[in-house]
């Protein structure tokens, strides 16, 4: 008889282990030392030859602790974590989100809008700095849903890639699955058959276990932020939404055919760990609590479809772009207790990040293509169709002269979008918006100025240049006071007069040009200018504005 690789137990020569290898290696609890010779494999989640290393590597590389961040590009968000990471534990330094919506593009265009992408990079450059900033190397970077859907995929990694310098790496379902799992149930308080279900923007993902084991998983192609621009477009959601969104859903989880149901779940992914915050303020939920009752989320439920988002963004402490998604987020968790006849779940911060990060440290290179997170198709569910009203129409590749009347339109709303702020005077930054705005506009029409008829665009770009040279004006002036301003906090009391004599001029100088700038806007003719920009490339034509 020999030791087996389970503490306590002992077996005969034909050793069945129920854990693939390398996860018993890195578990956190000790293993006695056991002599492998004559020891059979067989009957292991991976029949190969997984013992690849001595158990005194093994244990070395457990003990071995680096920095590292891991950025998931998803549907709904961009989010950045940063830890110190072993095999079996994460001491998270920074964790950080920024709401970029790349679904929302994607299932209205099929692509990644540029300003989409331009928020992307921004969020990125201010993420790669920060793990610059805590020493973290290497930066993992993974894209989902959004990403595997968008036609311009591979042009937004280049772009990305030649800007930051930064890899993206766009992964599948089942990866994303994997690394979900293996971040949800990180830690010793989770019981060893949890199920994970992440509930995404453009994507959700279940995963059943055993003994920690990944025994089944399946991502399909729903999430908060599909319902929502799928079915419940009202703000709040109309009831007929509702139900037509609850009846899809309750049809389609019913389809999936989940071989071993979990006895306990835990949910993850940033829509869940909002309505667990929801709960906690409005339901009034002890702050330390981390599970979410069927009459929690009913609760949330009601609220969500009552009140608009900027009320339960207001009331909530919740992004107004997050509580626009949260209606769909809460009853996708709730058909899917009531699927898996479930009465409560845990909602947990970890997820995809903190699996990568896992993987790193666990199998150093091979964090993108080791077995544990590239399952094999065995384990993987069927996705069942969607319904035909739920499926994107297969979009026609758009020629250079579709697309330029699409975007001058897309573009000249937006920057006519600003008008009212300006002249309501909301926000001082309302100035600077509808500025980059405008330059947003004016590169537009110069990409397209081919497609274009050459009258009706000098017409049109000299009017977006007029309004922009105002907004220039007043935004400099903006900057220029604020910068003196700061510098009157410090200077010595000889220079404070002269500073203060500045900003006063600068103020006047400010309200007239504020003057001049809210004339314009308010003799501007809306319609006209969209006419002015839409006559540009009229319907038909090819290049140069001829049909």
């Amino acid at each position: 008889m020999v030791h087996s690789l389970i503490p306590g137990k002992t077996v005969g020569a034909d050793l069945s282990c129920t854990q693939p290898i390398d996860r018993l290696w890195f578990s956190s609890t000790p293993f006695p030392n056991a002599p492998l010779n004559g020891i059979s494999l067989k009957g292991c989640m991976y029949e190969h030859n997984c013992i690849t290393a001595s158990m005194e590597e093994a244990m070395t590389k457990k003990n071995k602790v680096v920095t590292c961040a891991a950025i998931d590009m998803g549907s709904n968000s961009t989010e950045v974590l940063v830890a110190h990471c072993a095999p079996d534990h994460l001491d998270i330094v920074k964790d950080e989100s920024t709401m970029t919506r790349l679904g929302e593009s994607v299932k209205e265009t099929g692509e990644i809008a540029p300003d989409k992408r331009d928020e992307v990079l921004a969020a990125l450059r201010q993420y790669q700095e920060l793990a610059k900033q805590c020493g973290a190397d290497p930066i993992l970077v993974v894209a989902t849903e959004a990403m595997r859907e968008a036609r311009n995929r591979e042009s937004v990694v280049e772009d990305i890639q030649r800007e930051t310098g930064l890899q993206v790496n766009i992964i599948d379902g089942t990866q994303e699955a994997a690394y979900t799992y293996h971040g949800a149930v990180y830690g010793s308080d989770t019981p060893p058959d949890t199920g994970v279900l992440d509930v995404g923007g453009g994507s959700s993902e279940l995963v059943t276990a055993q003994e920690r084991c990944i025994t089944w998983l399946i991502s399909v192609p729903i999430g908060s932020g599909w319902l929502h621009d799928q079915y419940l477009f009202s703000n709040p959601p109309s009831q007929d939404e509702i139900e037509k969104a609850e009846d899809f859903l309750h049809t389609y989880i019913s389809s999936l055919h989940v071989p071993q149901p979990p006895p306990a779940l835990i949910v993850t992914g940033s829509s869940a760990k909002a309505l667990l915050k929801l709960a906690k303020q409005a339901l009034k939920l002890d702050e330390h609590e981390d599970r979410l009752t069927r009459e929690d989320l009913l609760g949330c439920r009601g609220l969500l479809l009552s009140l608009p988002a900027e009320a339960i963004a207001q009331h909530y402490g919740q992004s107004i772009e997050r509580a626009r998604v949260l209606p769909g987020g809460v009853l996708l968790i709730l058909a899917m207790m009531d699927y898996l006849q479930l009465d409560d779940v845990r909602v947990s911060d970890h997820g995809v990040r903190e699996g990568l990060l896992l993987a790193y440290a666990r199998y150093g290179e091979h964090w993108f293509d080791h077995p544990e997170v590239k399952p094999g198709d065995e384990r993987v569910g069927q996705v069942p169709p969607l319904p035909k009203e739920a499926q994107k129409a297969e979009t026609p590749q758009e020629t250079f002269v579709e697309s330029g009347r699409g975007e001058l339109k897309k573009r000249a709303k937006k920057f006519l979008g600003w008008r009212e702020k300006v002249l309501t005077h909301e926000e001082v930054e309302d100035v600077h918006k509808m500025r980059v705005a405008s330059r947003r506009l004016r590169a537009t029409m110069d990409a397209y100025e081919p497609a274009c008829k050459a009258k009706p665009f000098k017409q049109a770009y000299r009017e977006v240049k007029k309004a922009a040279d105002l907004l220039g004006i007043v935004r400099d002036t903006d900057v220029m006071t604020q910068h003196v301003g700061d510098l009157l906090q410090q200077a010595p009391n000889e220079e404070t007069e002269g500073m203060q004599w500045l900003i006063d001029r600068l103020s006047d100088y400010r309200k007239q040009q504020q003057q001049a700038l809210e004339d314009y806007l308010q003799n501007a003719d809306e319609k006209k200018i969209q006419d002015k920009i839409k006559s540009c490339i009229p319907k038909g034509a090819s290049s140069n504005g001829q049909s």
